[in-house]
C-alpha cells in the first residue's frame, strides 16, 4: 500500500477569515486555563500601554488603520498576545479612563502550514477568530489579498510577525520579512482610491 506522505500532495488551499463572536467568547474563557496548563508562561506584563490604548481607540474611531508588528520567537507568543488584547488591554484602558468598544480583538495572519502539524481544528479555530492564512516563503496571491483586505476593511487591527517564523531565541531577531511594509503601502493606496482619510500606523508590540 502506498505511503501518502511520500507522494505529491495537492496545493494547500487558502483559509479565509470567518470571524465568529461566539468562538471568540469561548476562546476568552479557555485562554487562562490553557496558559496555566499548556505553557510555561507565568506572568504577562504590559509596558507603555498608553500608546497601544490610544492607537486602538483611534482605530475604533475610524481615524487610523492599525498594523501591529509583534515579536514571535516562540510558539506561545500568540497566546500572550491573546491575553494582552482580550484581558489586559481593556484593563489598561480603564485605568486611563478610556472606554474601548467590545470585543477588543485583532485579526492576524498565520502560516498555512500550521494545520498540517497542529491538526485541521487549528485552521477552523484560527479562521473563526478572524485569522487569514498565508503560505510562507511563496508568492501566495490569495493570502496577500486576504491580509490586504483585512488591513483596509477589517473590523479589528491586523497583527503580523515581521520575522515570519519562530527561532526559539528571545534575544535574537531573525531577518524581517518585507510584508508589513508592503501591506502598509497597499493599504495607503487603497484608502486613497476610496477617498478615505485614515492614516496607516505600524505599531511594534
Amino acid at each position: 500500500m502506498a505511503n501518502n506522505s511520500n507522494q505529491a500532495q495537492p496545493p494547500l488551499e487558502y483559509i479565509a477569515p470567518q470571524f465568529n463572536s461566539l468562538v471568540l467568547k469561548l476562546a476568552k474563557i479557555v485562554l487562562p486555563w490553557w496558559l496555566k496548563l499548556q505553557t510555561n508562561i507565568d506572568q504577562i506584563e504590559v509596558h507603555n500601554s498608553d500608546i497601544l490604548v490610544k492607537s486602538y481607540q483611534q482605530f475604533q474611531q475610524g481615524k487610523i488603520r492599525l498594523l501591529l508588528a509583534f515579536r514571535h520567537p516562540k510558539v506561545d507568543d500568540p497566546l500572550a498576545l491573546a491575553k494582552l488584547f482580550w484581558h489586559l488591554l481593556p484593563q489598561e484602558a480603564k485605568k486611563q479612563n478610556i472606554t474601548l468598544d467590545t470585543p477588543v480583538h485583532v485579526h492576524f495572519v498565520y502560516d498555512r502550514g500550521i494545520p498540517l502539524w497542529a491538526g485541521k481544528w487549528a485552521g477552523w479555530l484560527f479562521s473563526r477568530l478572524g485569522g487569514s492564512s498565508i503560505l510562507r516563503g511563496k508568492l501566495d496571491l490569495l493570502g496577500l489579498k486576504g491580509a490586504r483586505n483585512l488591513l483596509v476593511k477589517g473590523k479589528f487591527p491586523l497583527a503580523i510577525a515581521p520575522e515570519g517564523a519562530t527561532n526559539g531565541h528571545n534575544d535574537i531577531i531573525s531577518p524581517l520579512e518585507p510584508g508589513i511594509a508592503q501591506l502598509s503601502f497597499w493599504c495607503a493606496e487603497d484608502l486613497q482610491k476610496d477617498n478615505r482619510e485614515e492614516e496607516v500606523v505600524i505599531l511594534p508590540i
